[in-house]
């Protein structure tokens, strides 16, 4: 059975690299593949480029920590309506926001109720940029100048700023992408075991 819409990617001579091979060991545990293993597989020449961008957008050096910026990518897939990057990242988030000492409670979809209840210390500032990402991912066309001077304002950079908006963008990418070939989460316990991978690992196999 196909764990995308795509199975002409799924069972394919042109997959391969590390996400084929996880995905015959998941196979062979009788695991849930989640169904982002059969995109990336696919063309790995070129999806490896797409792991290394990830991986600088979501760990590299910014002003925001890792744990913001997943918990950005967690927003972001809530608004576009994909519960598989949501899961994911939400778990993520919940993790690294415990590591920073942020949150006191909640793991993958509760970490975003335990957010809108005021458990993950969240400043002022840092509420606003989320508002702010909000705007980016439902109505970008209608920002103008006297929104990123509200948010200088709070004190943030114009480098934070585009931190945060590539963030947003990115997620983009991947809740499409994820959502029109049919992915999905048939167990919660596999969302939270990739959040989980992302927390520890990031993003490069």
């Amino acid at each position: 059975m196909a764990d995308t819409f795509l199975p002409g990617i799924e069972f394919t001579s042109s997959s391969g690299g590390h996400y084929a091979k996880s995905i015959a060991a998941l196979r062979g545990a009788k695991k849930e593949v989640p169904g982002i293993m059969h995109l990336l597989a696919f063309r790995p020449d070129a999806t490896d480029l797409l792991n290394q961008f990830t991986h600088k957008v979501m760990r590299g050096p910014s002003k925001l920590s890792p744990g913001f910026r997943e918990l950005i990518a967690t927003i972001t897939s809530e608004g576009n309506e994909c519960s598989f990057c949501r899961d994911a990242h939400a778990q993520a988030a919940a993790l690294l926001f415990e590591g920073e000492g942020r949150v006191k409670k909640g793991k993958g979809q509760a970490f975003i109720g335990a957010v809108l209840e005021g458990d993950a210390a969240l400043s002022d500032a840092e509420w606003q940029l989320l508002e702010f990402i909000v705007q980016v991912n439902l109505e970008a066309q209608d920002i103008e100048e006297s929104d990123i001077r509200k948010l200088r304002k709070s004190g943030w950079a114009d480098e934070t700023i585009y931190d945060a908006m590539t963030v947003c963008a990115l997620m983009n990418f991947y809740n499409r992408w994820v959502g029109a070939s049919g992915v999905s989460w048939q167990e919660e316990e596999s969302s939270l075991a990739s959040g989980t991978r992302i927390a520890q690992r990031g993003y490069l196999p």
